[in-house]
């Protein structure tokens, strides 16, 4: 089998373990490390899209923004190991990285896909989102004038800081910290979350994936921009075309049973 190997290589923690997961993997099958992790442990380095083409499956050390790193550019299946905080998306902890890896050369898994949004920004495609699309202001404290559209209708005028486009996946992460309903990952659609709307009547939606989502800005706003994933971000104008849609593309987990529900009683109620 050939592996992949993507690791948060700023945390000796997760170095340490990942250097114990590339000897074992080497038992089983070739291994190829991401270039970050490659300069830490001086070894030949590949990028994510040359791992994407060459690997049977990813594994991933780190949290949740590893992960989120990973599958901006990969769509093989990725065994996320946590090394990291909640660790929400990591099917293992890190203490059981060797038992589960061994189940995975196994075959004793299965791949369940996750709906990521395609976000186009004045016709231009920007990377795909697992979690979210946020539009946002960029100076804190100043208020974020907007309109939201669903399919050329509008759904929604409002001063805010901004507003939460999310996956059923990103339904646990920002969007429900404002608010928004969780999402089983089943369920083919979208959440439109306001972020500190100054309107009593602004509440979150739950549209079809397939509808297109547009936010325009309006004259009065502030500087703004769009950020994905907590990661990639750039600036937005009232002249910017936002459209966000589902993406064709999916992100795939390795997992060994435990339900969605399970996963929640255990990460967010703990």
């Amino acid at each position: 089998m050939k592996w992949g190997v993507v690791c948060r290589s700023d945390a000796k923690k997760s170095l340490s373990l990942a250097e114990t997961v590339i000897d074992f993997l080497r038992e089983d099958g070739e291994v190829f490390t991401e270039e970050h992790l490659a300069k830490s442990i001086e070894t030949k380095g590949y990028s994510l899209k040359e791992i994407d083409k060459k690997v049977d499956i990813v594994v991933t050390i780190g949290g949740d923004g590893t992960i989120l790193r990973a599958v901006k550019e990969i769509e093989k299946p990725v065994f996320a190991i946590n090394s990291g905080g909640m660790g929400f998306l990591s099917e293992v902890e890190s203490k059981y990285a060797i038992g589960g890896l061994k189940r995975v050369i196994d075959g004793k898994y299965n791949v369940v896909e996750r709906s990521k949004l395609k976000t186009m920004l004045d016709g231009k495609r920007l990377p795909d989102a697992l979690n979210e699309v946020t539009v946002q202001t960029d100076r804190i404290a100043k208020i974020l004038y907007l309109k939201l559209f669903v399919d050329e209708e509008i759904i929604e005028t409002m001063g805010a800081d901004g507003v939460i486009v999310a996956t059923p996946t990103g339904s646990t992460s920002y969007a429900l910290s404002v608010g928004g309903p969780i999402m089983d990952p089943a369920v083919n659609a979208m959440l439109i979350a306001p972020l500190a709307p100054f309107k009593l009547s602004a509440r979150p939606w739950i549209i079809p994936m397939q509808r297109k989502v547009g936010i325009t800005l309006l004259a009065k706003s502030k500087e703004s921009k769009i950020v994905i994933d907590g990661s990639f971000a750039t600036p937005v104008t009232q002249d910017s075309d936002i459209v966000i849609t589902g993406s064709e593309k999916k992100a795939r987990f390795v997992r060994f049973g435990e339900t969605f529900y399970q996963m929640v009683r255990l990460k967010l109620m703990r």
